[in-house]
């Protein structure tokens, strides 16, 4: 995989960087964490009853992240309905301990691929773009998963040189949603029911505020900041695919789900406080396989996603979203940048490879 370039100083000097950092944890992130872990005790995942649901045994659905956390119970629910799941991940080996997992399970039906996948790359995003579309897995598309992300981590500049959540949560699922969108668009148009992209978003979206003179790098550096825009970023992306899908009539649904308070290894970057807390916590919280429930009920529940697409979802329900995520000028001006963000680098890269070619 790429190597990612790091910087020893993150943007901003250390009192600025702690006095945001402050702000945006102990304050706004408490008060997010908080309604959150409050709803969750209260309100309960919603239920799916795979052993319902009819088989999707020629349907294929890409996701990105490995079959860990969340991501195990997703992928354990689309074996059980038969998909093919091409799954976008940072080790193979890893990987291929938990599907052996699943299949421990005694899970035998769908089939998995496995490709190598860098989000701090936008390389290796087109690279597994790719591969996808030329092996006969990915002669289909019926369901996208952006389900990979990283949260309140250290200040690191990827090799395109944007900030790491900003890239690795939002623009590399951008640039890989446009690379995949042309084939999930040639498979909506030959079956009656819609195909569908999902962002794994979060409730941290609410706290989130772009700003688009500090959208993919940072002034002052705040993780917990970054994480909170980078999760707005995902909504608004569906908000905005929604509308070109229903400019274009083509039959294809986007939606932003929020999982709950999942007490995953994510936590291990919130500090000290959080490690600790994780065993009492997950008693308390939302379990994985709720946590995938949840992610996947727009797509198993027709009469809830064919009607409900561009939204945000918590609990199964649509909830309302940060006001600049409604914001036309604001969707209209992220997808912009976005599209100039990915074509840079596309730029930068070959120009760099050729440099490197000419040594």
């Amino acid at each position: 995989m790429a190597a990612t370039k790091t910087s020893d100083s993150p943007p901003g000097n250390i009192i600025q960087r702690l006095i945001k950092q402050f702000w945006y944890l102990a304050i706004c992130g408490t008060w997010i964490a908080m309604v959150d872990l409050i709803k969750d005790i209260f309100i309960k995942a919603p239920v799916i009853e795979i052993e319902k649901l009819e088989k999707r045994s020629h349907q294929v659905a890409i996701m990105t992240g490995g079959p860990r956390g969340i991501g195990f119970d997703i992928v354990k629910k689309l074996l059980q309905l038969d998909y093919t799941v091409i799954l976008g991940v940072r080790s193979i080996e890893a990987s291929e301990k938990g599907i052996a997992e699943i299949r421990n399970l005694g899970i035998t039906s769908g089939r998995v691929k496995l490709l190598s996948l860098d989000l701090k790359s936008l390389n290796s995003v087109r690279e597994f773009a790719r591969e996808v579309l030329a092996s006969k897995e990915g002669s289909r598309i019926d369901l996208l998963l952006n389900n990979a992300g990283i949260m309140n981590v250290p200040y690191e500049k990827t090799q395109d040189n944007f900030e790491s959540q900003f890239q690795v949560n939002y623009l590399s699922h951008f640039l890989l949603t446009n690379l995949l969108l042309p084939r999930i668009k040639e498979t909506a148009a030959k079956k009656s029911e819609p195909c569908q992209i999902v962002n794994t978003s979060s409730h941290a979206q609410k706290g989130g505020k772009i700003d688009f003179d500090e959208l993919e790098t940072s002034k002052v550096y705040s993780a917990v900041k970054c994480y909170f825009d980078s999760k707005l970023c995902q909504v608004i992306h569906v908000k905005t695919l929604e509308n070109k899908f229903q400019e274009d009539k083509v039959n294809i649904h986007a939606y932003a789900v929020h999982p709950g308070e999942i007490p995953t290894t994510l936590w291990n970057d919130l500090g000290l406080l959080a490690r600790i807390s994780r065993p009492i916590m997950k008693r308390i919280c939302r379990t994985t396989d709720g946590a995938a429930n949840t992610v996947l009920y727009p797509v198993l529940t027709p009469e809830v996603g064919e009607k409900c697409g561009g939204e945000y979802f918590e609990t199964g329900k649509v909830k309302p979203t940060n006001p600049q995520a409604n914001r036309p000028e604001i969707q209209k001006r992220l997808w912009e940048r976005s599209l100039m963000l990915t074509q840079d680098a596309n730029a930068n890269s070959s120009q760099n490879q050729g440099n490197l070619a000419a040594k």
